[in-house]
Parts: structure tokens; C-alpha cells; sequence
């Protein structure tokens, strides 16, 4: 819980106890609301006046117990402020001016609306490759999670036009929205792209419908983690020996590529060719990785004298449009 969090808490414990005690000292001692109230308040607070009232047995186990609970809890709430107060204005408040002046330095970075659970595996894999990144985040929690891991932080709202301009829009090499709501993604796509049409700007969708509306509002490019990981559990039961290849390609990579695997027909323009003669680059874009036979023998990276026959599995690696070419060309 945050400390902000834990000062509401222990304000409403605080006045809890402090309306029983003044409910308490009104039914026991037929005190009135006004004097009762006083009189809980001089004890938690632990003034030390005489008492409002002459106290019977009840009162005095009442006052006791004022004191053990209501003093406590007092201490907390007055040390959860201070504690806030010193984080804020001193500590917090210098933090935040570093972090703006170091902002301000930064140029062709990358911004990172959100640190969640994809936002802060985005920064780290971005940190990874030595791209600059501001990351922009709202909730304290989150805030406070990017601080302690190292990450250059505004605090704030990423739907502000404000926010985006202290986060330096405007010398950013490209933005991913990756905040937790799919319209709060829009809205920032929206402030983008305002601000700066050449922008680069990429885009999380939770949900799949979100996707087209994205684009709508301008994302260059939109990625749904579920999407992704789905076709990856698919790929990895169909086609379970090109896990390898994708792992070593794309760690740490921010691309999208498919690696799959097509077998050749027999009325393929490819049957019966020398690769170097196929010409597969020119015809779908394509880069073949391996050749595998009908046995199940694999030629990793084949020669140019490789013969493509009928039954081979062609392997091969290229975006969705390529690799869609590609598997049209070979079945013929």
C-alpha cells in the first residue's frame, strides 16, 4: 500500500476512534456531545487539561483505553504525514527536478506511456539496447516502481498535451502507448499525433477491436499482447523445431517477423530448381533458412546449389505479407 494510501487509512481509523470515544463518554458519564468530544480530544492528543467532567469507573476505562488506541494511532497518522511531507517536499520534490532536467537533455529517445506489466518489460527491453526513454506514469505505485528501477519518470497523466510536452514530444524519435485501458491509448494517439504527425507512434490493444480504432486515430503500428502470444502457443505446437530460430532471432528485438515452414508441390515453379535459380527473394521477399527433406533431414542456411524438390519444407522467415507470398508460391 502507498504511503498516501496508508495516511487515508489512518485518518479514518483516527476519527473512528475519535466518534466512539465521544459516543462513549456521552452514554457513560451523560455527558454532552460538545464536552464529550473535548474530552476525547484532550486525551488522544494527550494535552493534559483537567477533565471536562467528573469521570466515573466507566469514563476511566473508557480514557483508558482512548489513550492506548487513540495515541497510537495519532503517532501513525502524524508520522505517515511527515514522512509524506518530507518525501514530497524534499526528497520527492529535488527527485522529480533531476529527473525533468535530465528529460529535457534527451534527444531521438523514445517515450513509454505506461509502466505496468508491459510497460516496464518494454522499458527494460529498450534499456537493453541503450534507446534513451522517458517513461510517463499516473499511478504512485507504478511511479514509484519506475523510480526505484531506474527509468527517467514524469508523473502524470499521458492523455495531457502538457504531460507529453515534459516528457519532450517534441525531440522523441517515436512513443508507445502501453497504458493499461484501451481508450487511454486512443487519447494519447490522439495527442500525438496533434502535436507531431511524423511521430512514430505505437500502440497496445487489450482487447482486438480496439486494434482498427487505433489505426483510425493514427498509430503506425498497433500490437495486441494476447494476439502475439496466442499465434506464438500456436506456432510452437504446430511447427515445435522452429522455436529455437524465433527465440534467437527476436530476443531483445522490437520487430515483427514470422518464421514458417511450406512444402513444396509439385506443380510449384519452384520444383526441381536450383535455390540460386528459384529466385525466392525476388517472388515473395522472403529469405529461406533451411531446406528439410521428406525424411526429416534439415540443411540449415542451404547452397545455392540446393535442389528444391516436391515433399522439401521450405523454412523461411519475412513479415506476414512475405511469408504469405511465399506459401502461395510453393504449393503452386
Amino acid at each position: 500500500m502507498s504511503r498516501e494510501r496508508r495516511l487515508a487509512a489512518s485518518l479514518a481509523i483516527l476519527a473512528l476512534i475519535t466518534l466512539g470515544g465521544a459516543v462513549g463518554f456521552s452514554i457513560l458519564e451523560d455527558a454532552s456531545f460538545g464536552d464529550a468530544l473535548y474530552m476525547t480530544v484532550l486525551t488522544i492528543s494527550t494535552v493534559g487539561f483537567n477533565e471536562v467532567f467528573p469521570l466515573g469507573t466507566g469514563g476511566r476505562i473508557l480514557t483508558t483505553g482512548l489513550i492506548v488506541v487513540g495515541v497510537g494511532a495519532a503517532l501513525y497518522t502524524a508520522g505517515t504525514a511527515l514522512e509524506i511531507a518530507l518525501e514530497r517536499f524534499l526528497g520527492g520534490e529535488i527527485r522529480r527536478r533531476r529527473m525533468a532536467r535530465e528529460i529535457d537533455t534527451l534527444e531521438q529517445h523514445v517515450i513509454v506511456a505506461g509502466f505496468g506489466r508491459v510497460g516496464s518489460h518494454t522499458w527494460e527491453a529498450l534499456q537493453s539496447e541503450g534507446v534513451p526513454t522517458a517513461v510517463i506514469e499516473a499511478e504512485p505505485d507504478a511511479v514509484e516502481a519506475a523510480f526505484q528501477a531506474g527509468a527517467l519518470v514524469i508523473e502524470g497523466d499521458a492523455t495531457r498535451n502538457e504531460v507529453l510536452e515534459a516528457a519532450g514530444i517534441a525531440r522523441a524519435r517515436s512513443l508507445i502507448a502501453c497504458v493499461r485501458e484501451d481508450s487511454d491509448n486512443l487519447v494519447i494517439v490522439l495527442s500525438a499525433k496533434s502535436r507531431r504527425q511524423d511521430l512514430t507512434v505505437i500502440a497496445r490493444a487489450s482487447e482486438l477491436e480496439a486494434r482498427e480504432k487505433l489505426r483510425l486515430a493514427g498509430a503506425d503500428r498497433v500490437v495486441s499482447p494476447q494476439l502475439v502470444g496466442a499465434h506464438r502457443l500456436a506456432a510452437l505446437a504446430a511447427e515445435p523445431h522452429l522455436d529455437e530460430f524465433v527465440d534467437v532471432i527476436l530476443h531483445g528485438k522490437l520487430v515483427e517477423l514470422r518464421i514458417e515452414g511450406f512444402e513444396v508441390g509439385e506443380r510449384s515453379v519452384l520444383s526441381q530448381q536450383l535455390l540460386s535459380e528459384a529466385d525466392i527473394r525476388g517472388l515473395s521477399g522472403a529469405q529461406v533458412l533451411a531446406l528439410e527433406s521428406p525424411g526429416g533431414d534439415i540443411e540449415f542456411n542451404p547452397g545455392p546449389d540446393a535442389v528444391i524438390r516436391p515433399g522439401h519444407t521450405l523454412i523461411a522467415i519475412g513479415s506476414s505479407e512475405q511469408v504469405e507470398r511465399l506459401r502461395g508460391v510453393a504449393r503452386g
